[in-house]
C-alpha cells in the first residue's frame, strides 16, 4: 500500500492498517468458504478538510472552500481515471504530535455531503435562490461541462451521519466510484458541537440544554444532536387557506380571518361583506363570479357544492389560466419568448420532483418528472397545443389533456375547488437546462358557477426568520401524515434541520454560550486502483437514493405511552425508478451492489429494504452501539455495518437485479421510550443501470 498525504505531497510506504480499525457488513454469505474481507489494501491518499470552529451548541453546516489533491494523485491521473474503491472518514484534531481523534460526543456529525471533481470540466455552483425545503439552503449543485465516456465528478454520502467512523465504506472487488482527471474535494458537513467545556473527567457528560432538549437526564449522548428549537430563533405562523366544502373541522372563525383568506387563495380586488344569511354558506366563501368575499355568521346556510367545472389564474414569473371541466384541463402559459419557462405543479421545490410543464424557445412542450435539483426525466406525451402566439416579446401557448393523469408521473388535476401549490421558473436561453430565475406561487381552482367555501389549511412560516416548508408524502409513498407526525408541521414542528441551520447556537435566549472554541477537521483517506479501459478493469457505481420518511427529509420519533411497547416503527413504498433522478434510454433496472441506511444514534434499532413484488429481504440494517469511553466505541454513538453483493468467492451473496418498476419497501425501527427529533432513515445505496 502507497500513501499520498496532502500537503506534503511525497509518497512513503504505508502499513495495510485501516485508519478507523475492523468493520463488518450486515449481509455475509454464510454458505461461502471464505469471509469477506473488510481490510483495505489497495494505495491511498488523505484529504483534511479546511478547518472547523464551534463553540458550545453551535451548529457548522455550510459549504467549504475546495481542497486540491496531491499533486502525485493529479499528476497521475490527468487524463486517465481513478478506481475509488473505498474511503474511510474521521474527525481529528491536528497536533504536532499527529492526528488525536475527536470523541464523537464533542463534535457530532449530524451528516456531509462531499465531492471529488475534476475542476477540468466539472465545478460546484451555487444556484441563484436559496430553497429550505430541508431545512437548510440546498444552495450547491455540480456542473459539469465533460462529454467523456467516463465521470468527472463523484458524490460521497454512504453512512454519513454519527456512525461515518465505524461503517464500512468499500466496495466489492471490480466495482469502483470512478473519476477521471480528479483534482478538488469539497464537502459540506453537518456538525454540531457537543463538548461540555466544564467537565473534564472521561466519558460523556451533558452541557447545558434548551428547554425543548428531549434528552432524558443522565443520557448517553447530548440532546443537542437532536436540533431542538431555541427561544433564539423564534418561530412565526402565517396562516393557511384551502377550499373545501363548508363541513370542515377547521372552518375560518371570524370576517377578518375570511377576508385575509380570500387574498390567500388569489382572490384580489373583490367587496369584502359580512352578513348572517341562510340563503349563503356559513362560514367564509367566495362568490361565483369571484367579485365577493362573504363571511356569513348564521347557524345555517346554503350548501357549498361543487359547480360542473373549476378555474383559476396564476401570475408569476410564468403566467397561467386554468379551467377543469368534463374531465378536460385547458391551461394557458405566457412567458418571454426567447428563453424556456415552466411550471411544476403541487411542489413548493424541485426536491418535491413534481410534474412539470415547460416550453423551450421554439414553443415546443415538454413533460417532464423533476428530480432535486436536477433535470429528471421526460415523459410520454399527454397534452395537445392548441396554439401557439409570439406578441411583444411574449410566447402564449395554449395546451389541454385529460384531467387525469397519463401515468402515475403525470399529475391529476382536481375537478372540484382545490389550491395548487406551484413552482415556476424561466431559463437563460431558450434551451432547457439550469433556470436564471425561480419562484414558488399558488393556483386556486374555484367554482365557475358556485360559491366556493374556504377553510384553514395548513399553516406556513418562519423559524428564525427562515422559511419553513416540508413535504411529507401521502400513503402509499410515505405514513408520516398518517401518522400525523409533528415534523410535517409547522405548529408542531419542535426540532430538527429548521432549527439547526450554519453558526446557529442550540441554546435558549436565556442561556450564555461557553466562549472556548474548539478547532478540528474532517478527515477521509480515499482507497485507489488504476482503471484499466480495455478490459475494462472496474465497474462504476452509480448512486441510487430513497428516504423512509419519504421527501420530508427527517422525522420526529414520539415518545411512547405508558405501557405500550417503545418501538415506533415508519414504512414507505417506491420503485428503484424513484431512486435516481435519470433513467437511462433502453435501461430495463439496476443491480444494487451496496446499501448503507442512515440514522443517528441514540434511537436507531433497524431499517429493512424489502422487495414487496417477492417478499424477500433484501438488507437489513442493525446499528452496533458502542459501550465505552474510547475512541471509535463511545457508549450509545452507532457503527452501521452496509449490505454489499457480489462475488460468492470473497464471502459476499450474488448481486440483486430490480427492475425499474419493482415495488419496495421500506421499514425504520427506532426505540422511542424517550422523543427524538430530526430522525433519518434513508436509503444510500449504490448499484449498476442495467441494459
Amino acid at each position: 500500500m502507497k500513501q499520498f498525504a496532502l500537503l506534503a505531497a511525497t509518497t512513503a510506504a504505508a502499513s495495510a492498517a485501516n485508519m478507523n480499525g475492523e468493520y463488518i457488513i450486515g449481509n455475509p454469505n454464510k454458505l461461502s468458504k471464505n469471509k469477506y474481507s473488510t481490510e483495505y489494501t489497495d494505495e491511498y491518499f488523505t484529504v483534511y478538510s479546511p478547518p472547523i470552529r464551534t463553540r458550545y451548541s453551535q451548529v457548522f453546516w455550510t459549504m467549504m472552500d475546495p481542497v486540491p489533491l496531491p499533486d502525485e494523485i493529479v499528476n497521475r491521473f490527468d487524463g486517465k481515471v481513478m478506481a475509488m474503491t473505498g474511503y474511510e472518514v474521521d474527525q481529528v484534531f491536528r497536533t504536532p504530535q499527529g492526528d488525536k481523534s475527536v470523541p464523537i460526543y464533542w463534535a457530532y456529525n449530524h451528516h456531509y455531503c462531499a465531492w471529488l471533481l475534476s475542476n477540468k470540466t466539472a465545478r460546484m455552483e451555487k444556484l441563484p435562490e436559496t430553497d429550505y425545503s430541508y431545512g437548510h439552503p440546498l444552495d450547491w449543485h455540480v456542473v459539469d461541462d465533460s462529454q467523456s465516456e467516463y465521470p468527472t465528478n463523484q458524490v460521497i454520502s454512504e453512512g454519513n451521519g454519527g456512525e461515518f467512523r465505524k461503517s464500512y465504506h468499500g466496495y466489492p472487488r471490480k466495482f469502483a466510484q470512478l473519476l477521471q482527471s480528479p483534482t478538488t474535494f469539497h464537502i459540506t458537513p453537518m456538525q454540531i458541537d457537543t463538548h461540555n467545556r466544564f467537565y473534564n473527567g472521561t466519558g460523556f457528560k451533558a452541557g447545558i440544554l434548551p428547554k425543548e432538549s428531549e434528552a432524558p437526564p443522565n443520557a448517553s449522548y447530548s440532546g443537542l444532536l437532536e436540533c431542538p428549537c431555541t427561544t433564539r430563533n423564534k418561530k412565526v405562523i402565517t396562516p393557511n387557506y384551502n377550499m373545501c366544502d363548508g363541513g370542515s373541522s377547521h372552518p375560518v372563525v371570524n370576517a377578518e380571518q375570511c377576508f385575509a383568506a380570500g387574498t390567500g387563495v388569489g382572490v384580489f380586488g373583490a367587496k369584502n361583506v359580512s352578513t348572517s344569511d341562510t340563503t349563503v354558506p356559513v362560514g367564509c366563501s367566495i362568490s361565483a363570479d369571484k367579485k365577493t368575499v362573504t363571511y356569513n355568521n348564521a347557524t345555517h346556510g346554503a350548501s357549498c357544492s361543487a359547480s360542473g367545472a373549476v378555474s383559476g389564474v396564476m401570475s408569476a414569473l410564468v403566467k397561467m389560466s386554468a379551467t377543469v371541466s368534463g374531465g378536460m384541463v385547458n391551461l394557458t402559459l405566457t412567458g418571454p419568448s426567447d428563453k424556456w419557462f415552466g411550471v411544476g405543479f403541487n411542489a413548493r421545490a424541485m426536491s418535491d420532483t413534481p410534474y412539470a410543464i415547460i416550453v423551450n424557445g421554439t414553443g415546443d412542450v415538454m413533460e417532464r418528472r423533476l428530480a432535486n435539483h436536477a433535470p429528471g426525466t421526460q415523459l410520454a406525451s399527454s397534452v395537445t397545443i392548441l396554439s401557439s402566439s409570439v406578441s411583444g416579446g411574449l410566447r402564449t401557448v395554449i395546451l389541454q389533456r385529460k384531467a387525469v393523469g397519463k401515468t402515475s408521473e403525470h399529475f391529476t388535476f382536481p375537478q372540484s375547488a382545490s389550491t395548487v401549490n406551484m413552482i415556476n421558473a424561466i431559463g437563460t436561453t431558450g434551451t432547457f437546462e439550469m433556470h436564471a430565475e425561480k419562484g414558488l406561487a399558488l393556483l386556486a381552482l374555484l367554482n365557475e358557477e358556485a360559491t366556493t367555501c374556504i377553510c384553514e389549511g395548513t399553516p406556513t412560516g418562519t423559524i428564525g426568520g427562515i422559511g419553513f416548508s416540508k413535504h411529507c408524502a401521502a400513503e402509499p409513498v410515505g405514513d408520516l401524515l398518517r401518522q400525523k407526525n409533528p415534523t410535517c408541521f409547522l405548529d408542531t414542528y419542535a426540532g430538527g434541520l429548521h432549527c439547526c441551520h450554519h453558526e446557529w447556537f442550540l441554546l435558549d435566549a436565556n442561556q450564555n454560550v461557553p466562549e472556548p472554541v474548539d478547532e478540528y477537521h474532517l478527515k477521509f483517506r480515499f482507497y485507489f486502483q488504476d482503471f484499466e479501459p480495455e478490459t475494462p478493469s472496474h465497474t462504476n457505481l452509480e448512486r441510487f437514493y430513497f428516504q423512509t420518511e419519504a421527501y420530508a427529509g427527517e422525522y420526529d420519533v414520539p415518545k411512547c405511552k405508558e405501557n405500550e411497547e417503545c418501538v415506533h416503527s415508519i414504512t414507505a413504498h417506491f420503485t428503484p425508478k424513484m431512486m435516481t433522478g435519470n433513467v437511462a434510454k433502453n435501461s430495463t433496472g439496476m443491480q444494487l451492489m451496496y446499501a448503507g441506511g442512515h440514522c443517528h444514534a441514540p434511537s436507531c434499532i433497524s431499517m429493512e429494504l424489502y422487495n414487496a413484488d417477492t417478499g424477500d429481504l433484501l438488507c437489513r440494517q442493525a446499528p452496533v452501539f458502542g459501550d465505552g469511553d474510547e475512541i471509535f466505541n463511545e457508549k450509545g454513538y452507532i457503527a452501521i455495518p452496509p449490505c454489499l453483493w457480489g462475488s460468492e468467492e470473497d464471502g459476499l451473496e450474488p448481486p440483486v437485479f430490480l427492475p425499474w418498476n419493482a415495488n419496495l419497501t421500506s421499514i425504520k425501527k427506532n426505540n422511542n421510550t424517550n422523543g427524538h427529533y430530526g430522525e433519518m432513515a434513508s436509503w444510500q445505496t449504490r448499484g449498476v443501470t442495467v441494459y
